[in-house]
């Protein structure tokens, strides 16, 4: 499956996201803070070769994404997000995103629920639990960053589709832009995020061991969601896309079969 790039000007900036397969369901899979699109890419080929298309932006200021004039905080990505969606004629589409980029997409349902076929969170913070601690990942030591962030840092290694320097550069970027967009203050909920409206079908996939956004988040959003199944993955912790794809690809795959039908 090829795995094709693009990137196009839009009101604030120019956003580029990688792209595979063509269907009639459009998926958008959206990063963490301080990842870019490539964070899909087992996703991309996998749903790509399953009659899926499937589009990872680099949300603005990452990867090969602008800093877009007009962006301070993570509330104003869902409306460059749907901008770029009206230019590729997508009115809706499944939207998915990891940490802050599932933060994003639950943001951008509640806003507007009637574009958003279905959502898919991998470890995200969706309500505050103030008893169960979030960690930023800005804040792990260099030395132990990737132990805290997966459950097993080799095999995170062997999978991680991050490769190259280029992706080294994005990646360094990024952290920065993570940083630029939590301002001074802890990783969160979005204030504004409004789960009575998160009604369409939602699939929850958590890594049991999951340091950074812990499983009890998982499982108070299933509770409070009226459409949503959990996955928790054993064995895997904060990027269950990277370090169990074959797992995860299997439970997105089933999510959208039966939306699809």
């Amino acid at each position: 499956m090829q795995i094709l790039d693009d990137t196009r000007r839009l009101t604030g900036g120019s956003l580029h996201w990688y792209e595979a397969g063509s269907g009639e369901l459009p998926v958008v899979l959206l990063h963490g803070g301080g990842g870019t699109g490539r964070a899909w890419l087992h996703q991309l080929q996998i749903l790509g070769e399953r009659g899926f298309r499937v589009l990872a932006p680099d949300m603005p200021g990452f990867g090969r994404s602008d800093w877009f004039s007009g962006v301070e905080r993570m509330p104003d990505i869902g409306p460059v997000l749907f901008e770029w969606l009206d230019m590729l004629g997508i009115h809706q589409a499944v939207v998915g995103g990891n940490s802050m980029g599932g933060r994003v997409a639950m943001s951008m349902a509640s806003a507007h629920p009637e574009r958003i076929r279905g959502l898919i969170i991998l470890d995200s913070v969706g309500l505050d639990l103030p008893d169960v601690k979030v960690t930023n990942p800005l804040t792990l030591p260099a030395s132990g960053y990737t132990a805290g962030l997966v459950y097993d840092p080799e095999r995170y290694k062997a999978r991680t589709p991050y490769r190259t320097l280029d992706d080294a550069r994005e990646l360094n970027r990024g952290r920065g832009s993570f940083a630029r967009y939590l301002g001074d203050g802890e990783i969160g909920p979005d204030p504004a995020l409004d789960v009575a409206r998160l009604t369409m079908p939602t699939l929850l996939i958590w890594g049991r061991e999951d340091q950074i956004v812990p499983l009890p988040y998982g499982k108070v959003l299933d509770q409070h969601l009226a459409h949503s199944e959990l996955v928790v993955i054993d064995q895997c912790g904060h990027l269950p896309h990277i370090e169990e794809p074959d797992i995860t690809n299997h439970a997105i795959l089933d999510f959208l079969d039966r939306l699809s039908h």
